[in-house]
């Protein structure tokens, strides 16, 4: 009936008095943890928070908590050496290799980051752009060795607009960030904007070629920084080791990841504007995706070799053919001589690497378990890298690439 339902419909006002005292006495505990902004803070501010708190001072001021460990390793600014640089192009398996020495070695080795106030990335670095060192500036550095002919063929772009090319936008495809080198000015949190860009085009002028100069002997020396740089670059690394893996095998990688829509597709945009601007001889819009990955694999390998030949780099190894061990070995980790090897990294790979452990992973040739783009996509033989194939627009059975590549091998 109406009454009934009005009785239902409207409680006492004893009724309502009990609820306000019940919500009124509800525990303040009780009412905070079902505040959003508390889950919030204690889920994710608070872990954060810590965890960057834990990174400043380990990394950036481990001598706040020396009294705790009096040999913690100490900080490793921007100028101070590094023993391991490791370069090689996009797909020769550098984040493999880097992945092996830090879990077989226990070193502290970072993928295309050198940042090492915020990432344990001491002991060195495995990067395909950190080889832009051994590149020669097109338009610049004319007298150094190389095959890049000084953007002579192109001579519309100078060196600065190649910089804010490179620097539009950002393109994390790539595995490139400004952060990667320093830590500037900028704040990760910020959108790529004028502030990045800046900072992006400050570092590619520093970077590009440095590696080909000779540190300005006038520039008064910092007796404060350990290790004092040889060359022209910012952070300076002892020993700097070519990564080369079989080019076909890198082609057939590059294809699968940078070819839109396969081995008869177009090039993807970001890879146009790395290509184009390291080097400009080459008109990379114009090539068929085999093309396009073939000659950049040809023009970086052939630089960091060049500079090889000049004793700025100070060797190479073929990645399907070396371990953990050997590469460690040739980077000069097991040297006691070496005062930019820290002693107990020093230790962690000998006792990894001699004695009783010659059975160990580290000992072992490394299996592929990185980024593994190419499973079953792509397979290239050498006819694949003559004129008139998979879209190519040469001469049928041009043989300038293939050639090319077979000097590489």
């Amino acid at each position: 009936s109406s009454s009934e339902s009005s009785t239902v419909a409207s409680p006492s006002k004893s009724d309502g008095s009990e609820c306000h005292k019940t919500a009124a006495s509800a525990p303040p505990a009780e009412k905070i943890n079902k505040n959003p902004l508390f889950v919030i803070t204690s889920v994710i501010l608070m872990p954060y928070a810590l965890w960057n708190a834990y990174l400043y001072v380990f990394l950036q001021h481990p001598e706040l908590i020396s009294f705790l460990h009096p040999t913690i390793r100490l900080a490793v600014t921007l100028h101070d050496t590094r023993q391991l640089l490791i370069v090689g192009t996009i797909s020769s398996g550098t984040s493999q290799v880097a992945k092996d020495l830090k879990n077989n070695l226990g070193l502290e080795i970072g993928h295309e980051n050198a940042e090492a106030s915020w990432s344990f990335v001491r002991d060195g670095t495995v990067s395909w752009f950190h080889g832009i060192r051994y590149i020669p500036r097109p338009g610049i550095d004319v007298n150094a060795k190389t095959n890049n002919n000084a953007g002579r063929e192109n001579n519309n772009m100078t060196f600065l607009k190649q910089v804010k090319y490179l620097c539009r936008e950002l393109q994390p495809q790539m595995g490139f960030h400004p952060f990667m080198f320093r830590d500037g000015k900028c704040s990760l949190r910020q959108s790529w904007g004028d502030c990045w860009r800046d900072e992006c085009e400050d570092i590619v002028q520093q970077e590009w070629g440095c590696g080909l100069r000779m540190r300005n002997t006038s520039e008064k020396r910092d007796d404060t920084t350990r290790h004092q740089r040889r060359d022209d670059c910012e952070t300076p690394f002892n020993k700097v080791l070519h990564q080369v893996r079989h080019p076909l095998r890198t082609i057939e990688s590059l294809v699968a990841k940078f070819c839109i829509g396969g081995i008869e597709g177009k090039v993807q945009p970001t890879f146009l504007i790395f290509a184009n601007a390291l080097f400009p001889q080459h008109k990379f819009a114009e090539m068929s995706c085999t093309e396009a990955a073939g000659y950049y694999v040809y023009e970086y390998n052939t630089a960091i070799g060049n500079a090889r030949e000049l004793g700025l780099v100070y060797d190479h190894f073929q990645v399907e053919e070396a371990t953990p061990c050997q590469i460690a070995t040739a980077a000069g980790f097991m040297d006691p001589d070496s005062d930019s090897v820290y002693p107990p990294s020093r230790d962690g790979v000998l006792k990894f690497c001699t004695g009783e452990s010659t059975d160990s992973a580290a000992n072992q040739l490394m299996k592929s378990t990185e980024n593994r783009y190419n499973t079953g996509l792509v397979s290239l033989r050498w006819d694949d890298l003559l004129g008139g194939k998979h879209g190519s627009r040469k001469k049928s059975g041009d043989e300038d690439l293939q050639k090319r590549i077979k000097r590489l091998t």
